[in-house]
């Protein structure tokens, strides 16, 4: 239902089997910060047969993927005998092969779905070009959006969780009723002399104090809402 009112739903899929895999519209393969594949999913396993990486009978796509950027399936192995695609005896972080990444990544940026997927982003840079005014260097935002529309963003989450966790919310009303009935009573009745005087001061300082103390709790709110935002 969200996904029909507009709504961009993120899934973190850990080892998809073939069935959830087949309802995949679109795929993005990366490895190393490089684009290996960007296009239908329906047609990467064709592509990748082109390129000399046949998929076994009965094997799961996705695990087929993962074992071509790890070289560790027969698959793979097979392939590289047939055609030595790559040099041996590089090995990048986390067992990724690093000469199979530059190797796959070349063929993608040579391929028609690299070319057609360049074009389609050109006129999209065209498009905001004529939009944007040429801002001042200092003036650049280092982030996709700039402080105000996280502010916002995050600002409109925190209240969405205080109101969907209305137990903290009816706590922290409470503990505030309290400390201001002992506030009132302890500086009730103050005259309007000199020591008065003091007190006044000395009852906004308390209260000055205990409001900027008890707001501090949702720094890390923000902090923490904010890089998942980012």
């Amino acid at each position: 239902r969200l996904s029909r009112r507009g709504r961009t739903i993120i899934f973190s899929i850990h080892q998809p089997r073939y069935s959830i895999f087949k309802l995949f519209d679109s795929l993005t393969l990366l490895a190393l910060g490089k684009v290996l594949y960007h296009g239908p999913a329906k047609q990467a396993l064709e592509y990748f047969s082109s390129v000399g990486y046949e998929c076994e009978p009965f094997n799961n796509p996705a695990d087929f993927f993962l074992d071509i950027i790890n070289g560790d399936s027969t698959a793979v192995a097979a392939s590289k005998e047939d055609h030595r695609p790559v040099e041996t005896g590089r090995v990048a972080e986390d067992n990724v092969d690093s000469s199979v990444v530059d190797v796959l990544h070349q063929k993608y940026l040579n391929s028609s779905l690299y070319q057609s997927t360049k074009e389609a982003l050109g006129k999209v840079e065209l498009g905001w070009g004529s939009k944007q005014r040429v801002s001042k260097k200092w003036h650049e935002i280092t982030y996709a959006n700039g402080f105000l529309t996280q502010l916002y963003w995050v600002s409109k989450r925190s209240l969405k969780n205080l109101i969907r966790n209305p137990q903290a919310s009816i706590a922290q009303i409470a503990v505030t009723v309290i400390l201001a009935l002992v506030v009132g009573a302890i500086f009730f009745g103050v005259k309007l002399d000199r020591s008065g005087i003091q007190n006044r001061v000395g009852s906004l300082f308390f209260v000055t104090t205990n409001q900027c103390f008890s707001s501090v709790s949702a720094i890390e709110l923000f902090i923490r809402d904010k890089k998942l935002f980012v």
